[in-house]
């Protein structure tokens, strides 16, 4: 199983596990709310304040924690992931007077909410997206306040527009969450979390004119981060609370992240068809594996249709790969992945006549430069060199 699999199941098993709690207005009382969010710690909330992602919000399990830490007395923080991240602390009177917290007083849910209004009048002073940055300002915060152990909540899509995790980077968001993983490490831009728990809110969910994103790419987002944030030494739970609604009016601009889109498979002759690490037609590293077959079948359906139209139509596959390990092994696994997208084409009543194979690694004309100059493998042009190039005639 692979590393994105390995990270999406346990997600699904609740490894990175999602605690709810009721919300406090009406439903909950303060003590009860404690109880169910024992072992109490700093909280520092990082909240994607700009354009493009809904206006954060703090979800049940947020407030949860923010009346426990608010009642045990550790300290509260809010930063605004910009480009230039920005810490925030609300003077929370409870906090200021130890026994108005230590009654379980409407004071306590009268500094909740002075905190969540804060987060509703939080704004960018800067251009741009930086949450991995914000999760490292945080961080910082939390040590310098005495707090190595806080919970750190992140409140945002999650989609950096600069920085180390710049998903304006075409093929970033399909790529492995390994390469990424692995880039950061060699590039020195993994943040220091060890101690900390990360709680990834709203991860994926997007307010216009950004486009929003399926299932399958919010997926593999979360776990990019997932995988990020557990290399940084944090341990990770995911809120799948969607955002929603419009961004927050501000000045500050974001640059839009480009989403792969489904891909219109229209065979004709004379046409060349690209499938690449983000398309449908992906294949698990180092394998010949598609990462979804259910999907990789229904993209190539139409083009065995197209073969089995007219049996003297010819399909040439053209396998391609990253600049990963020796030429000659790329080779053997771009013609293997072409092998395989051929054995999907006959299973779909194509015939092997109507079809040739041939691997050429890294060395085709569309090749995009995959390494920095110091060697390192760049994750998201390597999941656009990783392709199956079919030209029908």
């Amino acid at each position: 199983m692979s590393g994105r699999l390995r990270i999406l199941s346990l997600v699904a098993a609740g490894l990175l596990m999602t605690v709810s709690c009721a919300s406090r207005e009406g439903q909950i009382p303060a003590a009860t709310t404690a109880q169910r969010c024992a072992g109490a710690q700093a909280v520092m909330l990082i909240v994607g304040a700009h354009r493009d992602a809904p206006k954060p919000a703090l979800d049940p399990q947020v407030v949860c924690q923010l009346t426990a830490a608010i009642q045990a007395g550790w300290p509260v923080r809010i930063v605004v992931a910009s480009s230039q991240p920005q810490v925030i602390t609300p003077q929370l009177p409870s906090q200021a007077n130890a026994t108005l917290a230590e009654q379980h007083s409407p004071w306590v849910e009268h500094d909740v909410q002075l905190v969540e209004d804060a987060v509703a009048a939080a704004r960018p002073v800067a251009p741009g997206v930086d949450d991995l940055a914000a999760l490292e300002v945080a961080a910082d915060e939390a040590h310098t306040l005495g707090a190595p152990d806080a919970d750190l909540v992140l409140i945002d899509s999650g989609l950096d527009d600069r920085g180390a995790l710049d998903f304006t980077v075409p093929g970033l968001m399909a790529a492995t969450p390994g390469e990424v993983v692995g880039q950061l490490k060699a590039t020195g831009n993994l943040p220091h979390l060890r101690g900390f728990t990360v709680d990834l809110t709203g991860i994926g969910y997007t307010a216009a004119p950004q486009s929003p994103l399926s299932a399958k790419w919010r997926g593999n987002v979360t776990a990019i981060w997932a995988a990020v944030l557990q290399a940084a030494g944090a341990k990770v739970q995911v809120t799948p609370q969607p955002g929603q609604g419009p961004s927050v009016t501000t000045a500050e601009p974001v640059r839009l992240i480009p989403v792969p889109a489904t891909q219109q498979v229209a065979p004709g002759y004379h046409k060349t068809l690209v499938f690449t690490g983000a398309s449908s037609v992906r294949f698990e590293p180092n394998t010949t594996a598609f990462v979804d077959p259910a999907d990789a079948v229904r993209a190539l359906t139409p083009i065995a249709r197209w073969l089995v139209a007219n049996r003297s139509r010819h399909a040439w596959l053209e396998g391609t790969t990253a600049d990963v390990g020796p030429m000659s092994g790329q080779v053997a696994l771009s013609r293997l992945r072409a092998d395989r997208v051929r054995a999907v084409l006959i299973s779909l009543g194509a015939l092997g006549a109507q079809i040739t194979t041939t691997g050429v690694g890294s060395d085709f004309p569309q090749f995009t430069p995959d390494r920095n100059a110091a060697g390192t493998l760049l994750a998201g042009p390597a999941t656009l060199n990783r392709s199956v190039r079919v030209t029908l005639g």
